[in-house]
């Protein structure tokens, strides 16, 4: 597999991965929260309830429990306080380094769509896509209001 093909392919194996794990986690949050009647997130439901969440209250979640189930000690906690914190920083990294890659291939889309139009077509161009822009940002900041 050629070398772009394969950073591709790892970095998308990664991603599922963290769903995955997230999922995990997430489905023991909630099995935990519904078996002692704590509704963590009312009027959610399925995993959405450990998305709706803050991510450090999920994680001193997991750690309360794996302190209790796994027995864990202080210093194992404190390792482990590190260990999710890394991680955490690790895929917002991940997650930046994609926009960014994805910007860049749109700002490619533009410039390559704008060398095929005549001069008195680009200010054209340019229209549409604020409108396009401007609808798409209306339907984000509608969809903000909705959660």
């Amino acid at each position: 597999m050629p070398k772009p093909r394969l950073l591709s392919f790892l970095g998308l194996l990664t991603i599922f991965l963290s769903g995955a794990l997230s999922g995990v986690f997430g489905y023991r949050l909630y099995e935990a929260s519904a078996a002692s009647g704590h509704n963590p997130a009312p009027g959610l439901t399925g995993t959405r309830k450990a998305h709706a969440q803050d991510p450090e209250e999920i994680k001193k979640r997991i750690i309360a429990e794996m302190r209790q189930r796994v027995k864990l000690d202080d210093a194992q906690v404190a390792k482990l306080h590190r260990i999710f914190d890394d991680t955490r920083a690790r895929f917002d990294q991940i997650h930046q380094e994609m926009n960014d890659r994805g910007h860049a291939v749109w700002d490619h889309q533009v410039a390559e769509v704008k060398a095929i139009l005549r001069p008195d077509q680009v200010p054209l161009y340019d229209q549409l896509r604020a409108e396009h822009d401007a609808a798409r940002k209306r339907r984000q900041e509608q969809d903000g209001d909705k959660k």
